[in-house]
């Protein structure tokens, strides 16, 4: 199985037709659309399920883990959804890892 992935990992969205030309490229290259990023409208959730794909969303903007400082101080004071995690949490992969089994027929964790 082939994935065509966007990774996003910015406060902002990225624009409505770059979203769908994204989309749009799976689909002419034939490959499973994903998309882990920090949040996108429910809509574009429907829609990269719609095409087949899956949507991972990481809820914060992820910051390097020597950055922590940095990240608890722009959440703190800017009131911003932001992290520095030494690593992903394990029912952040576990989400994506039980989609991906279930497409190959294979149950999941």
């Amino acid at each position: 199985m082939s994935y065509g992935v966007e990774v996003k990992n910015t406060l902002g969205y990225m624009e409505d037709r770059e979203f769908k030309t994204k989309i749009a490229i799976c689909r002419d290259l034939g490959v499973v659309p994903v998309f882990a990023v920090r949040m996108i409208p429910t809509t574009w959730v429907h829609q990269v399920n719609q095409a087949g794909g899956f949507a991972l969303i990481m809820k914060y903007q992820l910051y390097p883990w020597t950055h922590r400082s940095l990240a608890e101080r722009v959440a703190t004071e800017l009131g911003l959804p932001v992290d520095a995690p030494r690593a992903l949490a394990d029912g952040t992969m576990a989400r994506f890892v039980r989609w991906h089994e279930a497409r190959l027929g294979g149950g999941g964790l």
